[in-house]
């Protein structure tokens, strides 16, 4: 099958992106002896309102899977391909393919083991979980997706043991595979080195032209263990990892910015109960090693705590659903850094489905505590065609310089999409 480019990079983008879907869903009509099947399609264009960059983008997203077993022993393979393009004086197109789960599994009477690659998120409160360290972040559209479609798969052994009332997890990531990243010019990127600019940092002397080296760590990823127990509507839990985080930190040196993933020691305690009408969640987590640079732009590491308590509720009863949330950080350090060493989030999203269930609207938004660091995000869908989902969106920023709403503070966008699900 031959599909013929032409117009705008962005349109050459999607449509090789469509090319690529006719192909597949040609390959799985051909092997559906072998179980493949289309598990997802998407596709979204957005237009900036003041980015002096950029005025849109587009994104396509398609995965495919198959997968079987006989008797104990079962399989997966899965690969997705994504296609961002971005329009203006900072224009791009990138379409990449990426692994998704391709594991082998035994499963036993009260045991199962997986090998390949495979999905492994350990928490559970939304959108900032401070023990989920195992997964692989995808910041190629920093925040605008809810956290489980910003994670990916690892590279990971897992044996987990299934007791009458608890569950022991054991992970271990034999190949480190770190973040997928946005395109250098994507207004997405972490590092601004048209401005000057650092996500976490503000604006940074020297930084404006800089080189951006990405990380040429290999081996290990580390790997973790966990406990988790509960009935009567209590569940808690409790694990350990040393762990590379896939999401880079920025080291400074003259001229240069190395993306680099240290190890980190993480300890944390969960919990989730059913009261007063309401689901609480709540996660507690020491860091050993939080990186951090001085003023002089040496680097170190010093202890961190990180703690999320929050709530979903209905209220009244009725079909909307409410999600807020508390997140502090803290770093225990006694030396002057360039880092936030401390900060206060509120995190929430309300959803409300109406017209029968065909339509639903959502805000999803995220507000600094003691500093100004906003984040809106309201969105209204139609889901009245069964798997499909056609939804409008905007994502709005501010905040100071060092924050997160303010670093994407000129992103302020519209956006139109479609997405299906089988």
């Amino acid at each position: 099958m031959q599909c013929e480019q032409q117009g705008s990079r962005l349109l050459r983008g999607i449509v090789a992106v469509a090319c690529g879907l006719l192909v597949s869903v040609a390959a799985a009509a051909e092997g559906e002896g072998l179980g493949l099947k289309v598990d997802g399609l998407r596709f979204e264009f957005g237009a900036f309102a003041d980015h002096p960059g950029a005025s849109g983008d587009g994104f396509a997203q398609m995965a495919i899977s198959a997968g079987g077993g006989e008797g104990d022993w079962s399989y997966a393979i899965g690969a997705r391909v994504d296609a961002l393009s971005q329009f203006g004086s900072q224009d791009f197109s990138r379409a990449r393919a990426d692994y998704t789960e391709n594991y082998l599994r035994w499963r036993g009477e009260d045991a199962r083991l997986t090998f390949g690659t495979q999905n492994v998120m350990w928490g559970r409160v939304d959108e900032i979980s401070p023990i989920d360290r195992m997964s692989r972040a995808d910041l190629s559209r920093a925040m605008l997706d809810r956290l489980p479609d910003r994670r990916r798969a690892v590279p990971a052994v897992r044996a987990e043991y299934f007791g009458e009332d608890f569950k022991l997890d054991a992970v271990w990531l034999p190949l480190f595979d770190e973040a997928v990243m946005p395109h250098r010019d994507s207004v997405w990127h972490p590092v601004d080195t048209v401005n000057g600019r650092l996500l976490g940092f503000g604006t940074l002397p020297g930084l404006v032209g800089v080189k951006v080296r990405a990380s040429d760590e290999e081996g290990s990823g580390g790997g973790g263990l966990r406990l988790t127990a509960g009935g009567d509507g209590l569940d808690y839990g409790f694990s350990v990892q040393r762990v590379r985080q896939s999401q880079p930190y920025y080291r400074v040196s003259p001229g240069v910015l190395t993306a680099i993933h240290p190890y980190d020691t993480v300890v944390g305690a969960e919990l989730e109960a059913e009261h007063l009408g309401a689901t609480w969640r709540m996660e507690l987590a020491w860091r050993s090693d939080v990186p951090l640079t001085t003023p002089a732009f040496q680097y170190r590491t010093d202890p961190g705590i990180d703690l999320v308590v929050g709530a979903e509720f209905f209220p009244g009863d009725g079909e909307t659903r409410v999600t807020l949330q508390l997140a502090g950080h803290r770093t225990l350090t006694d030396v002057s850094v360039l880092d936030r060493t401390e900060f206060y989030l509120m995190t929430g999203e309300i959803e409300h489905p109406f017209a029968n269930g065909r339509w639903r609207a959502d805000l999803r938004f995220m507000l600094g505590l003691g500093e100004r660091d906003v984040y809106v995000n309201p969105r209204l869908t139609y889901t009245g065609i069964d798997q499909h989902e056609l939804f409008v969106a905007a994502h709005l920023f501010s905040g100071s310089a060092e924050t997160l709403g303010g670093y994407y503070n000129d992103n302020d966008a519209v956006m139109v999409g479609w997405q299906a699900k089988f």
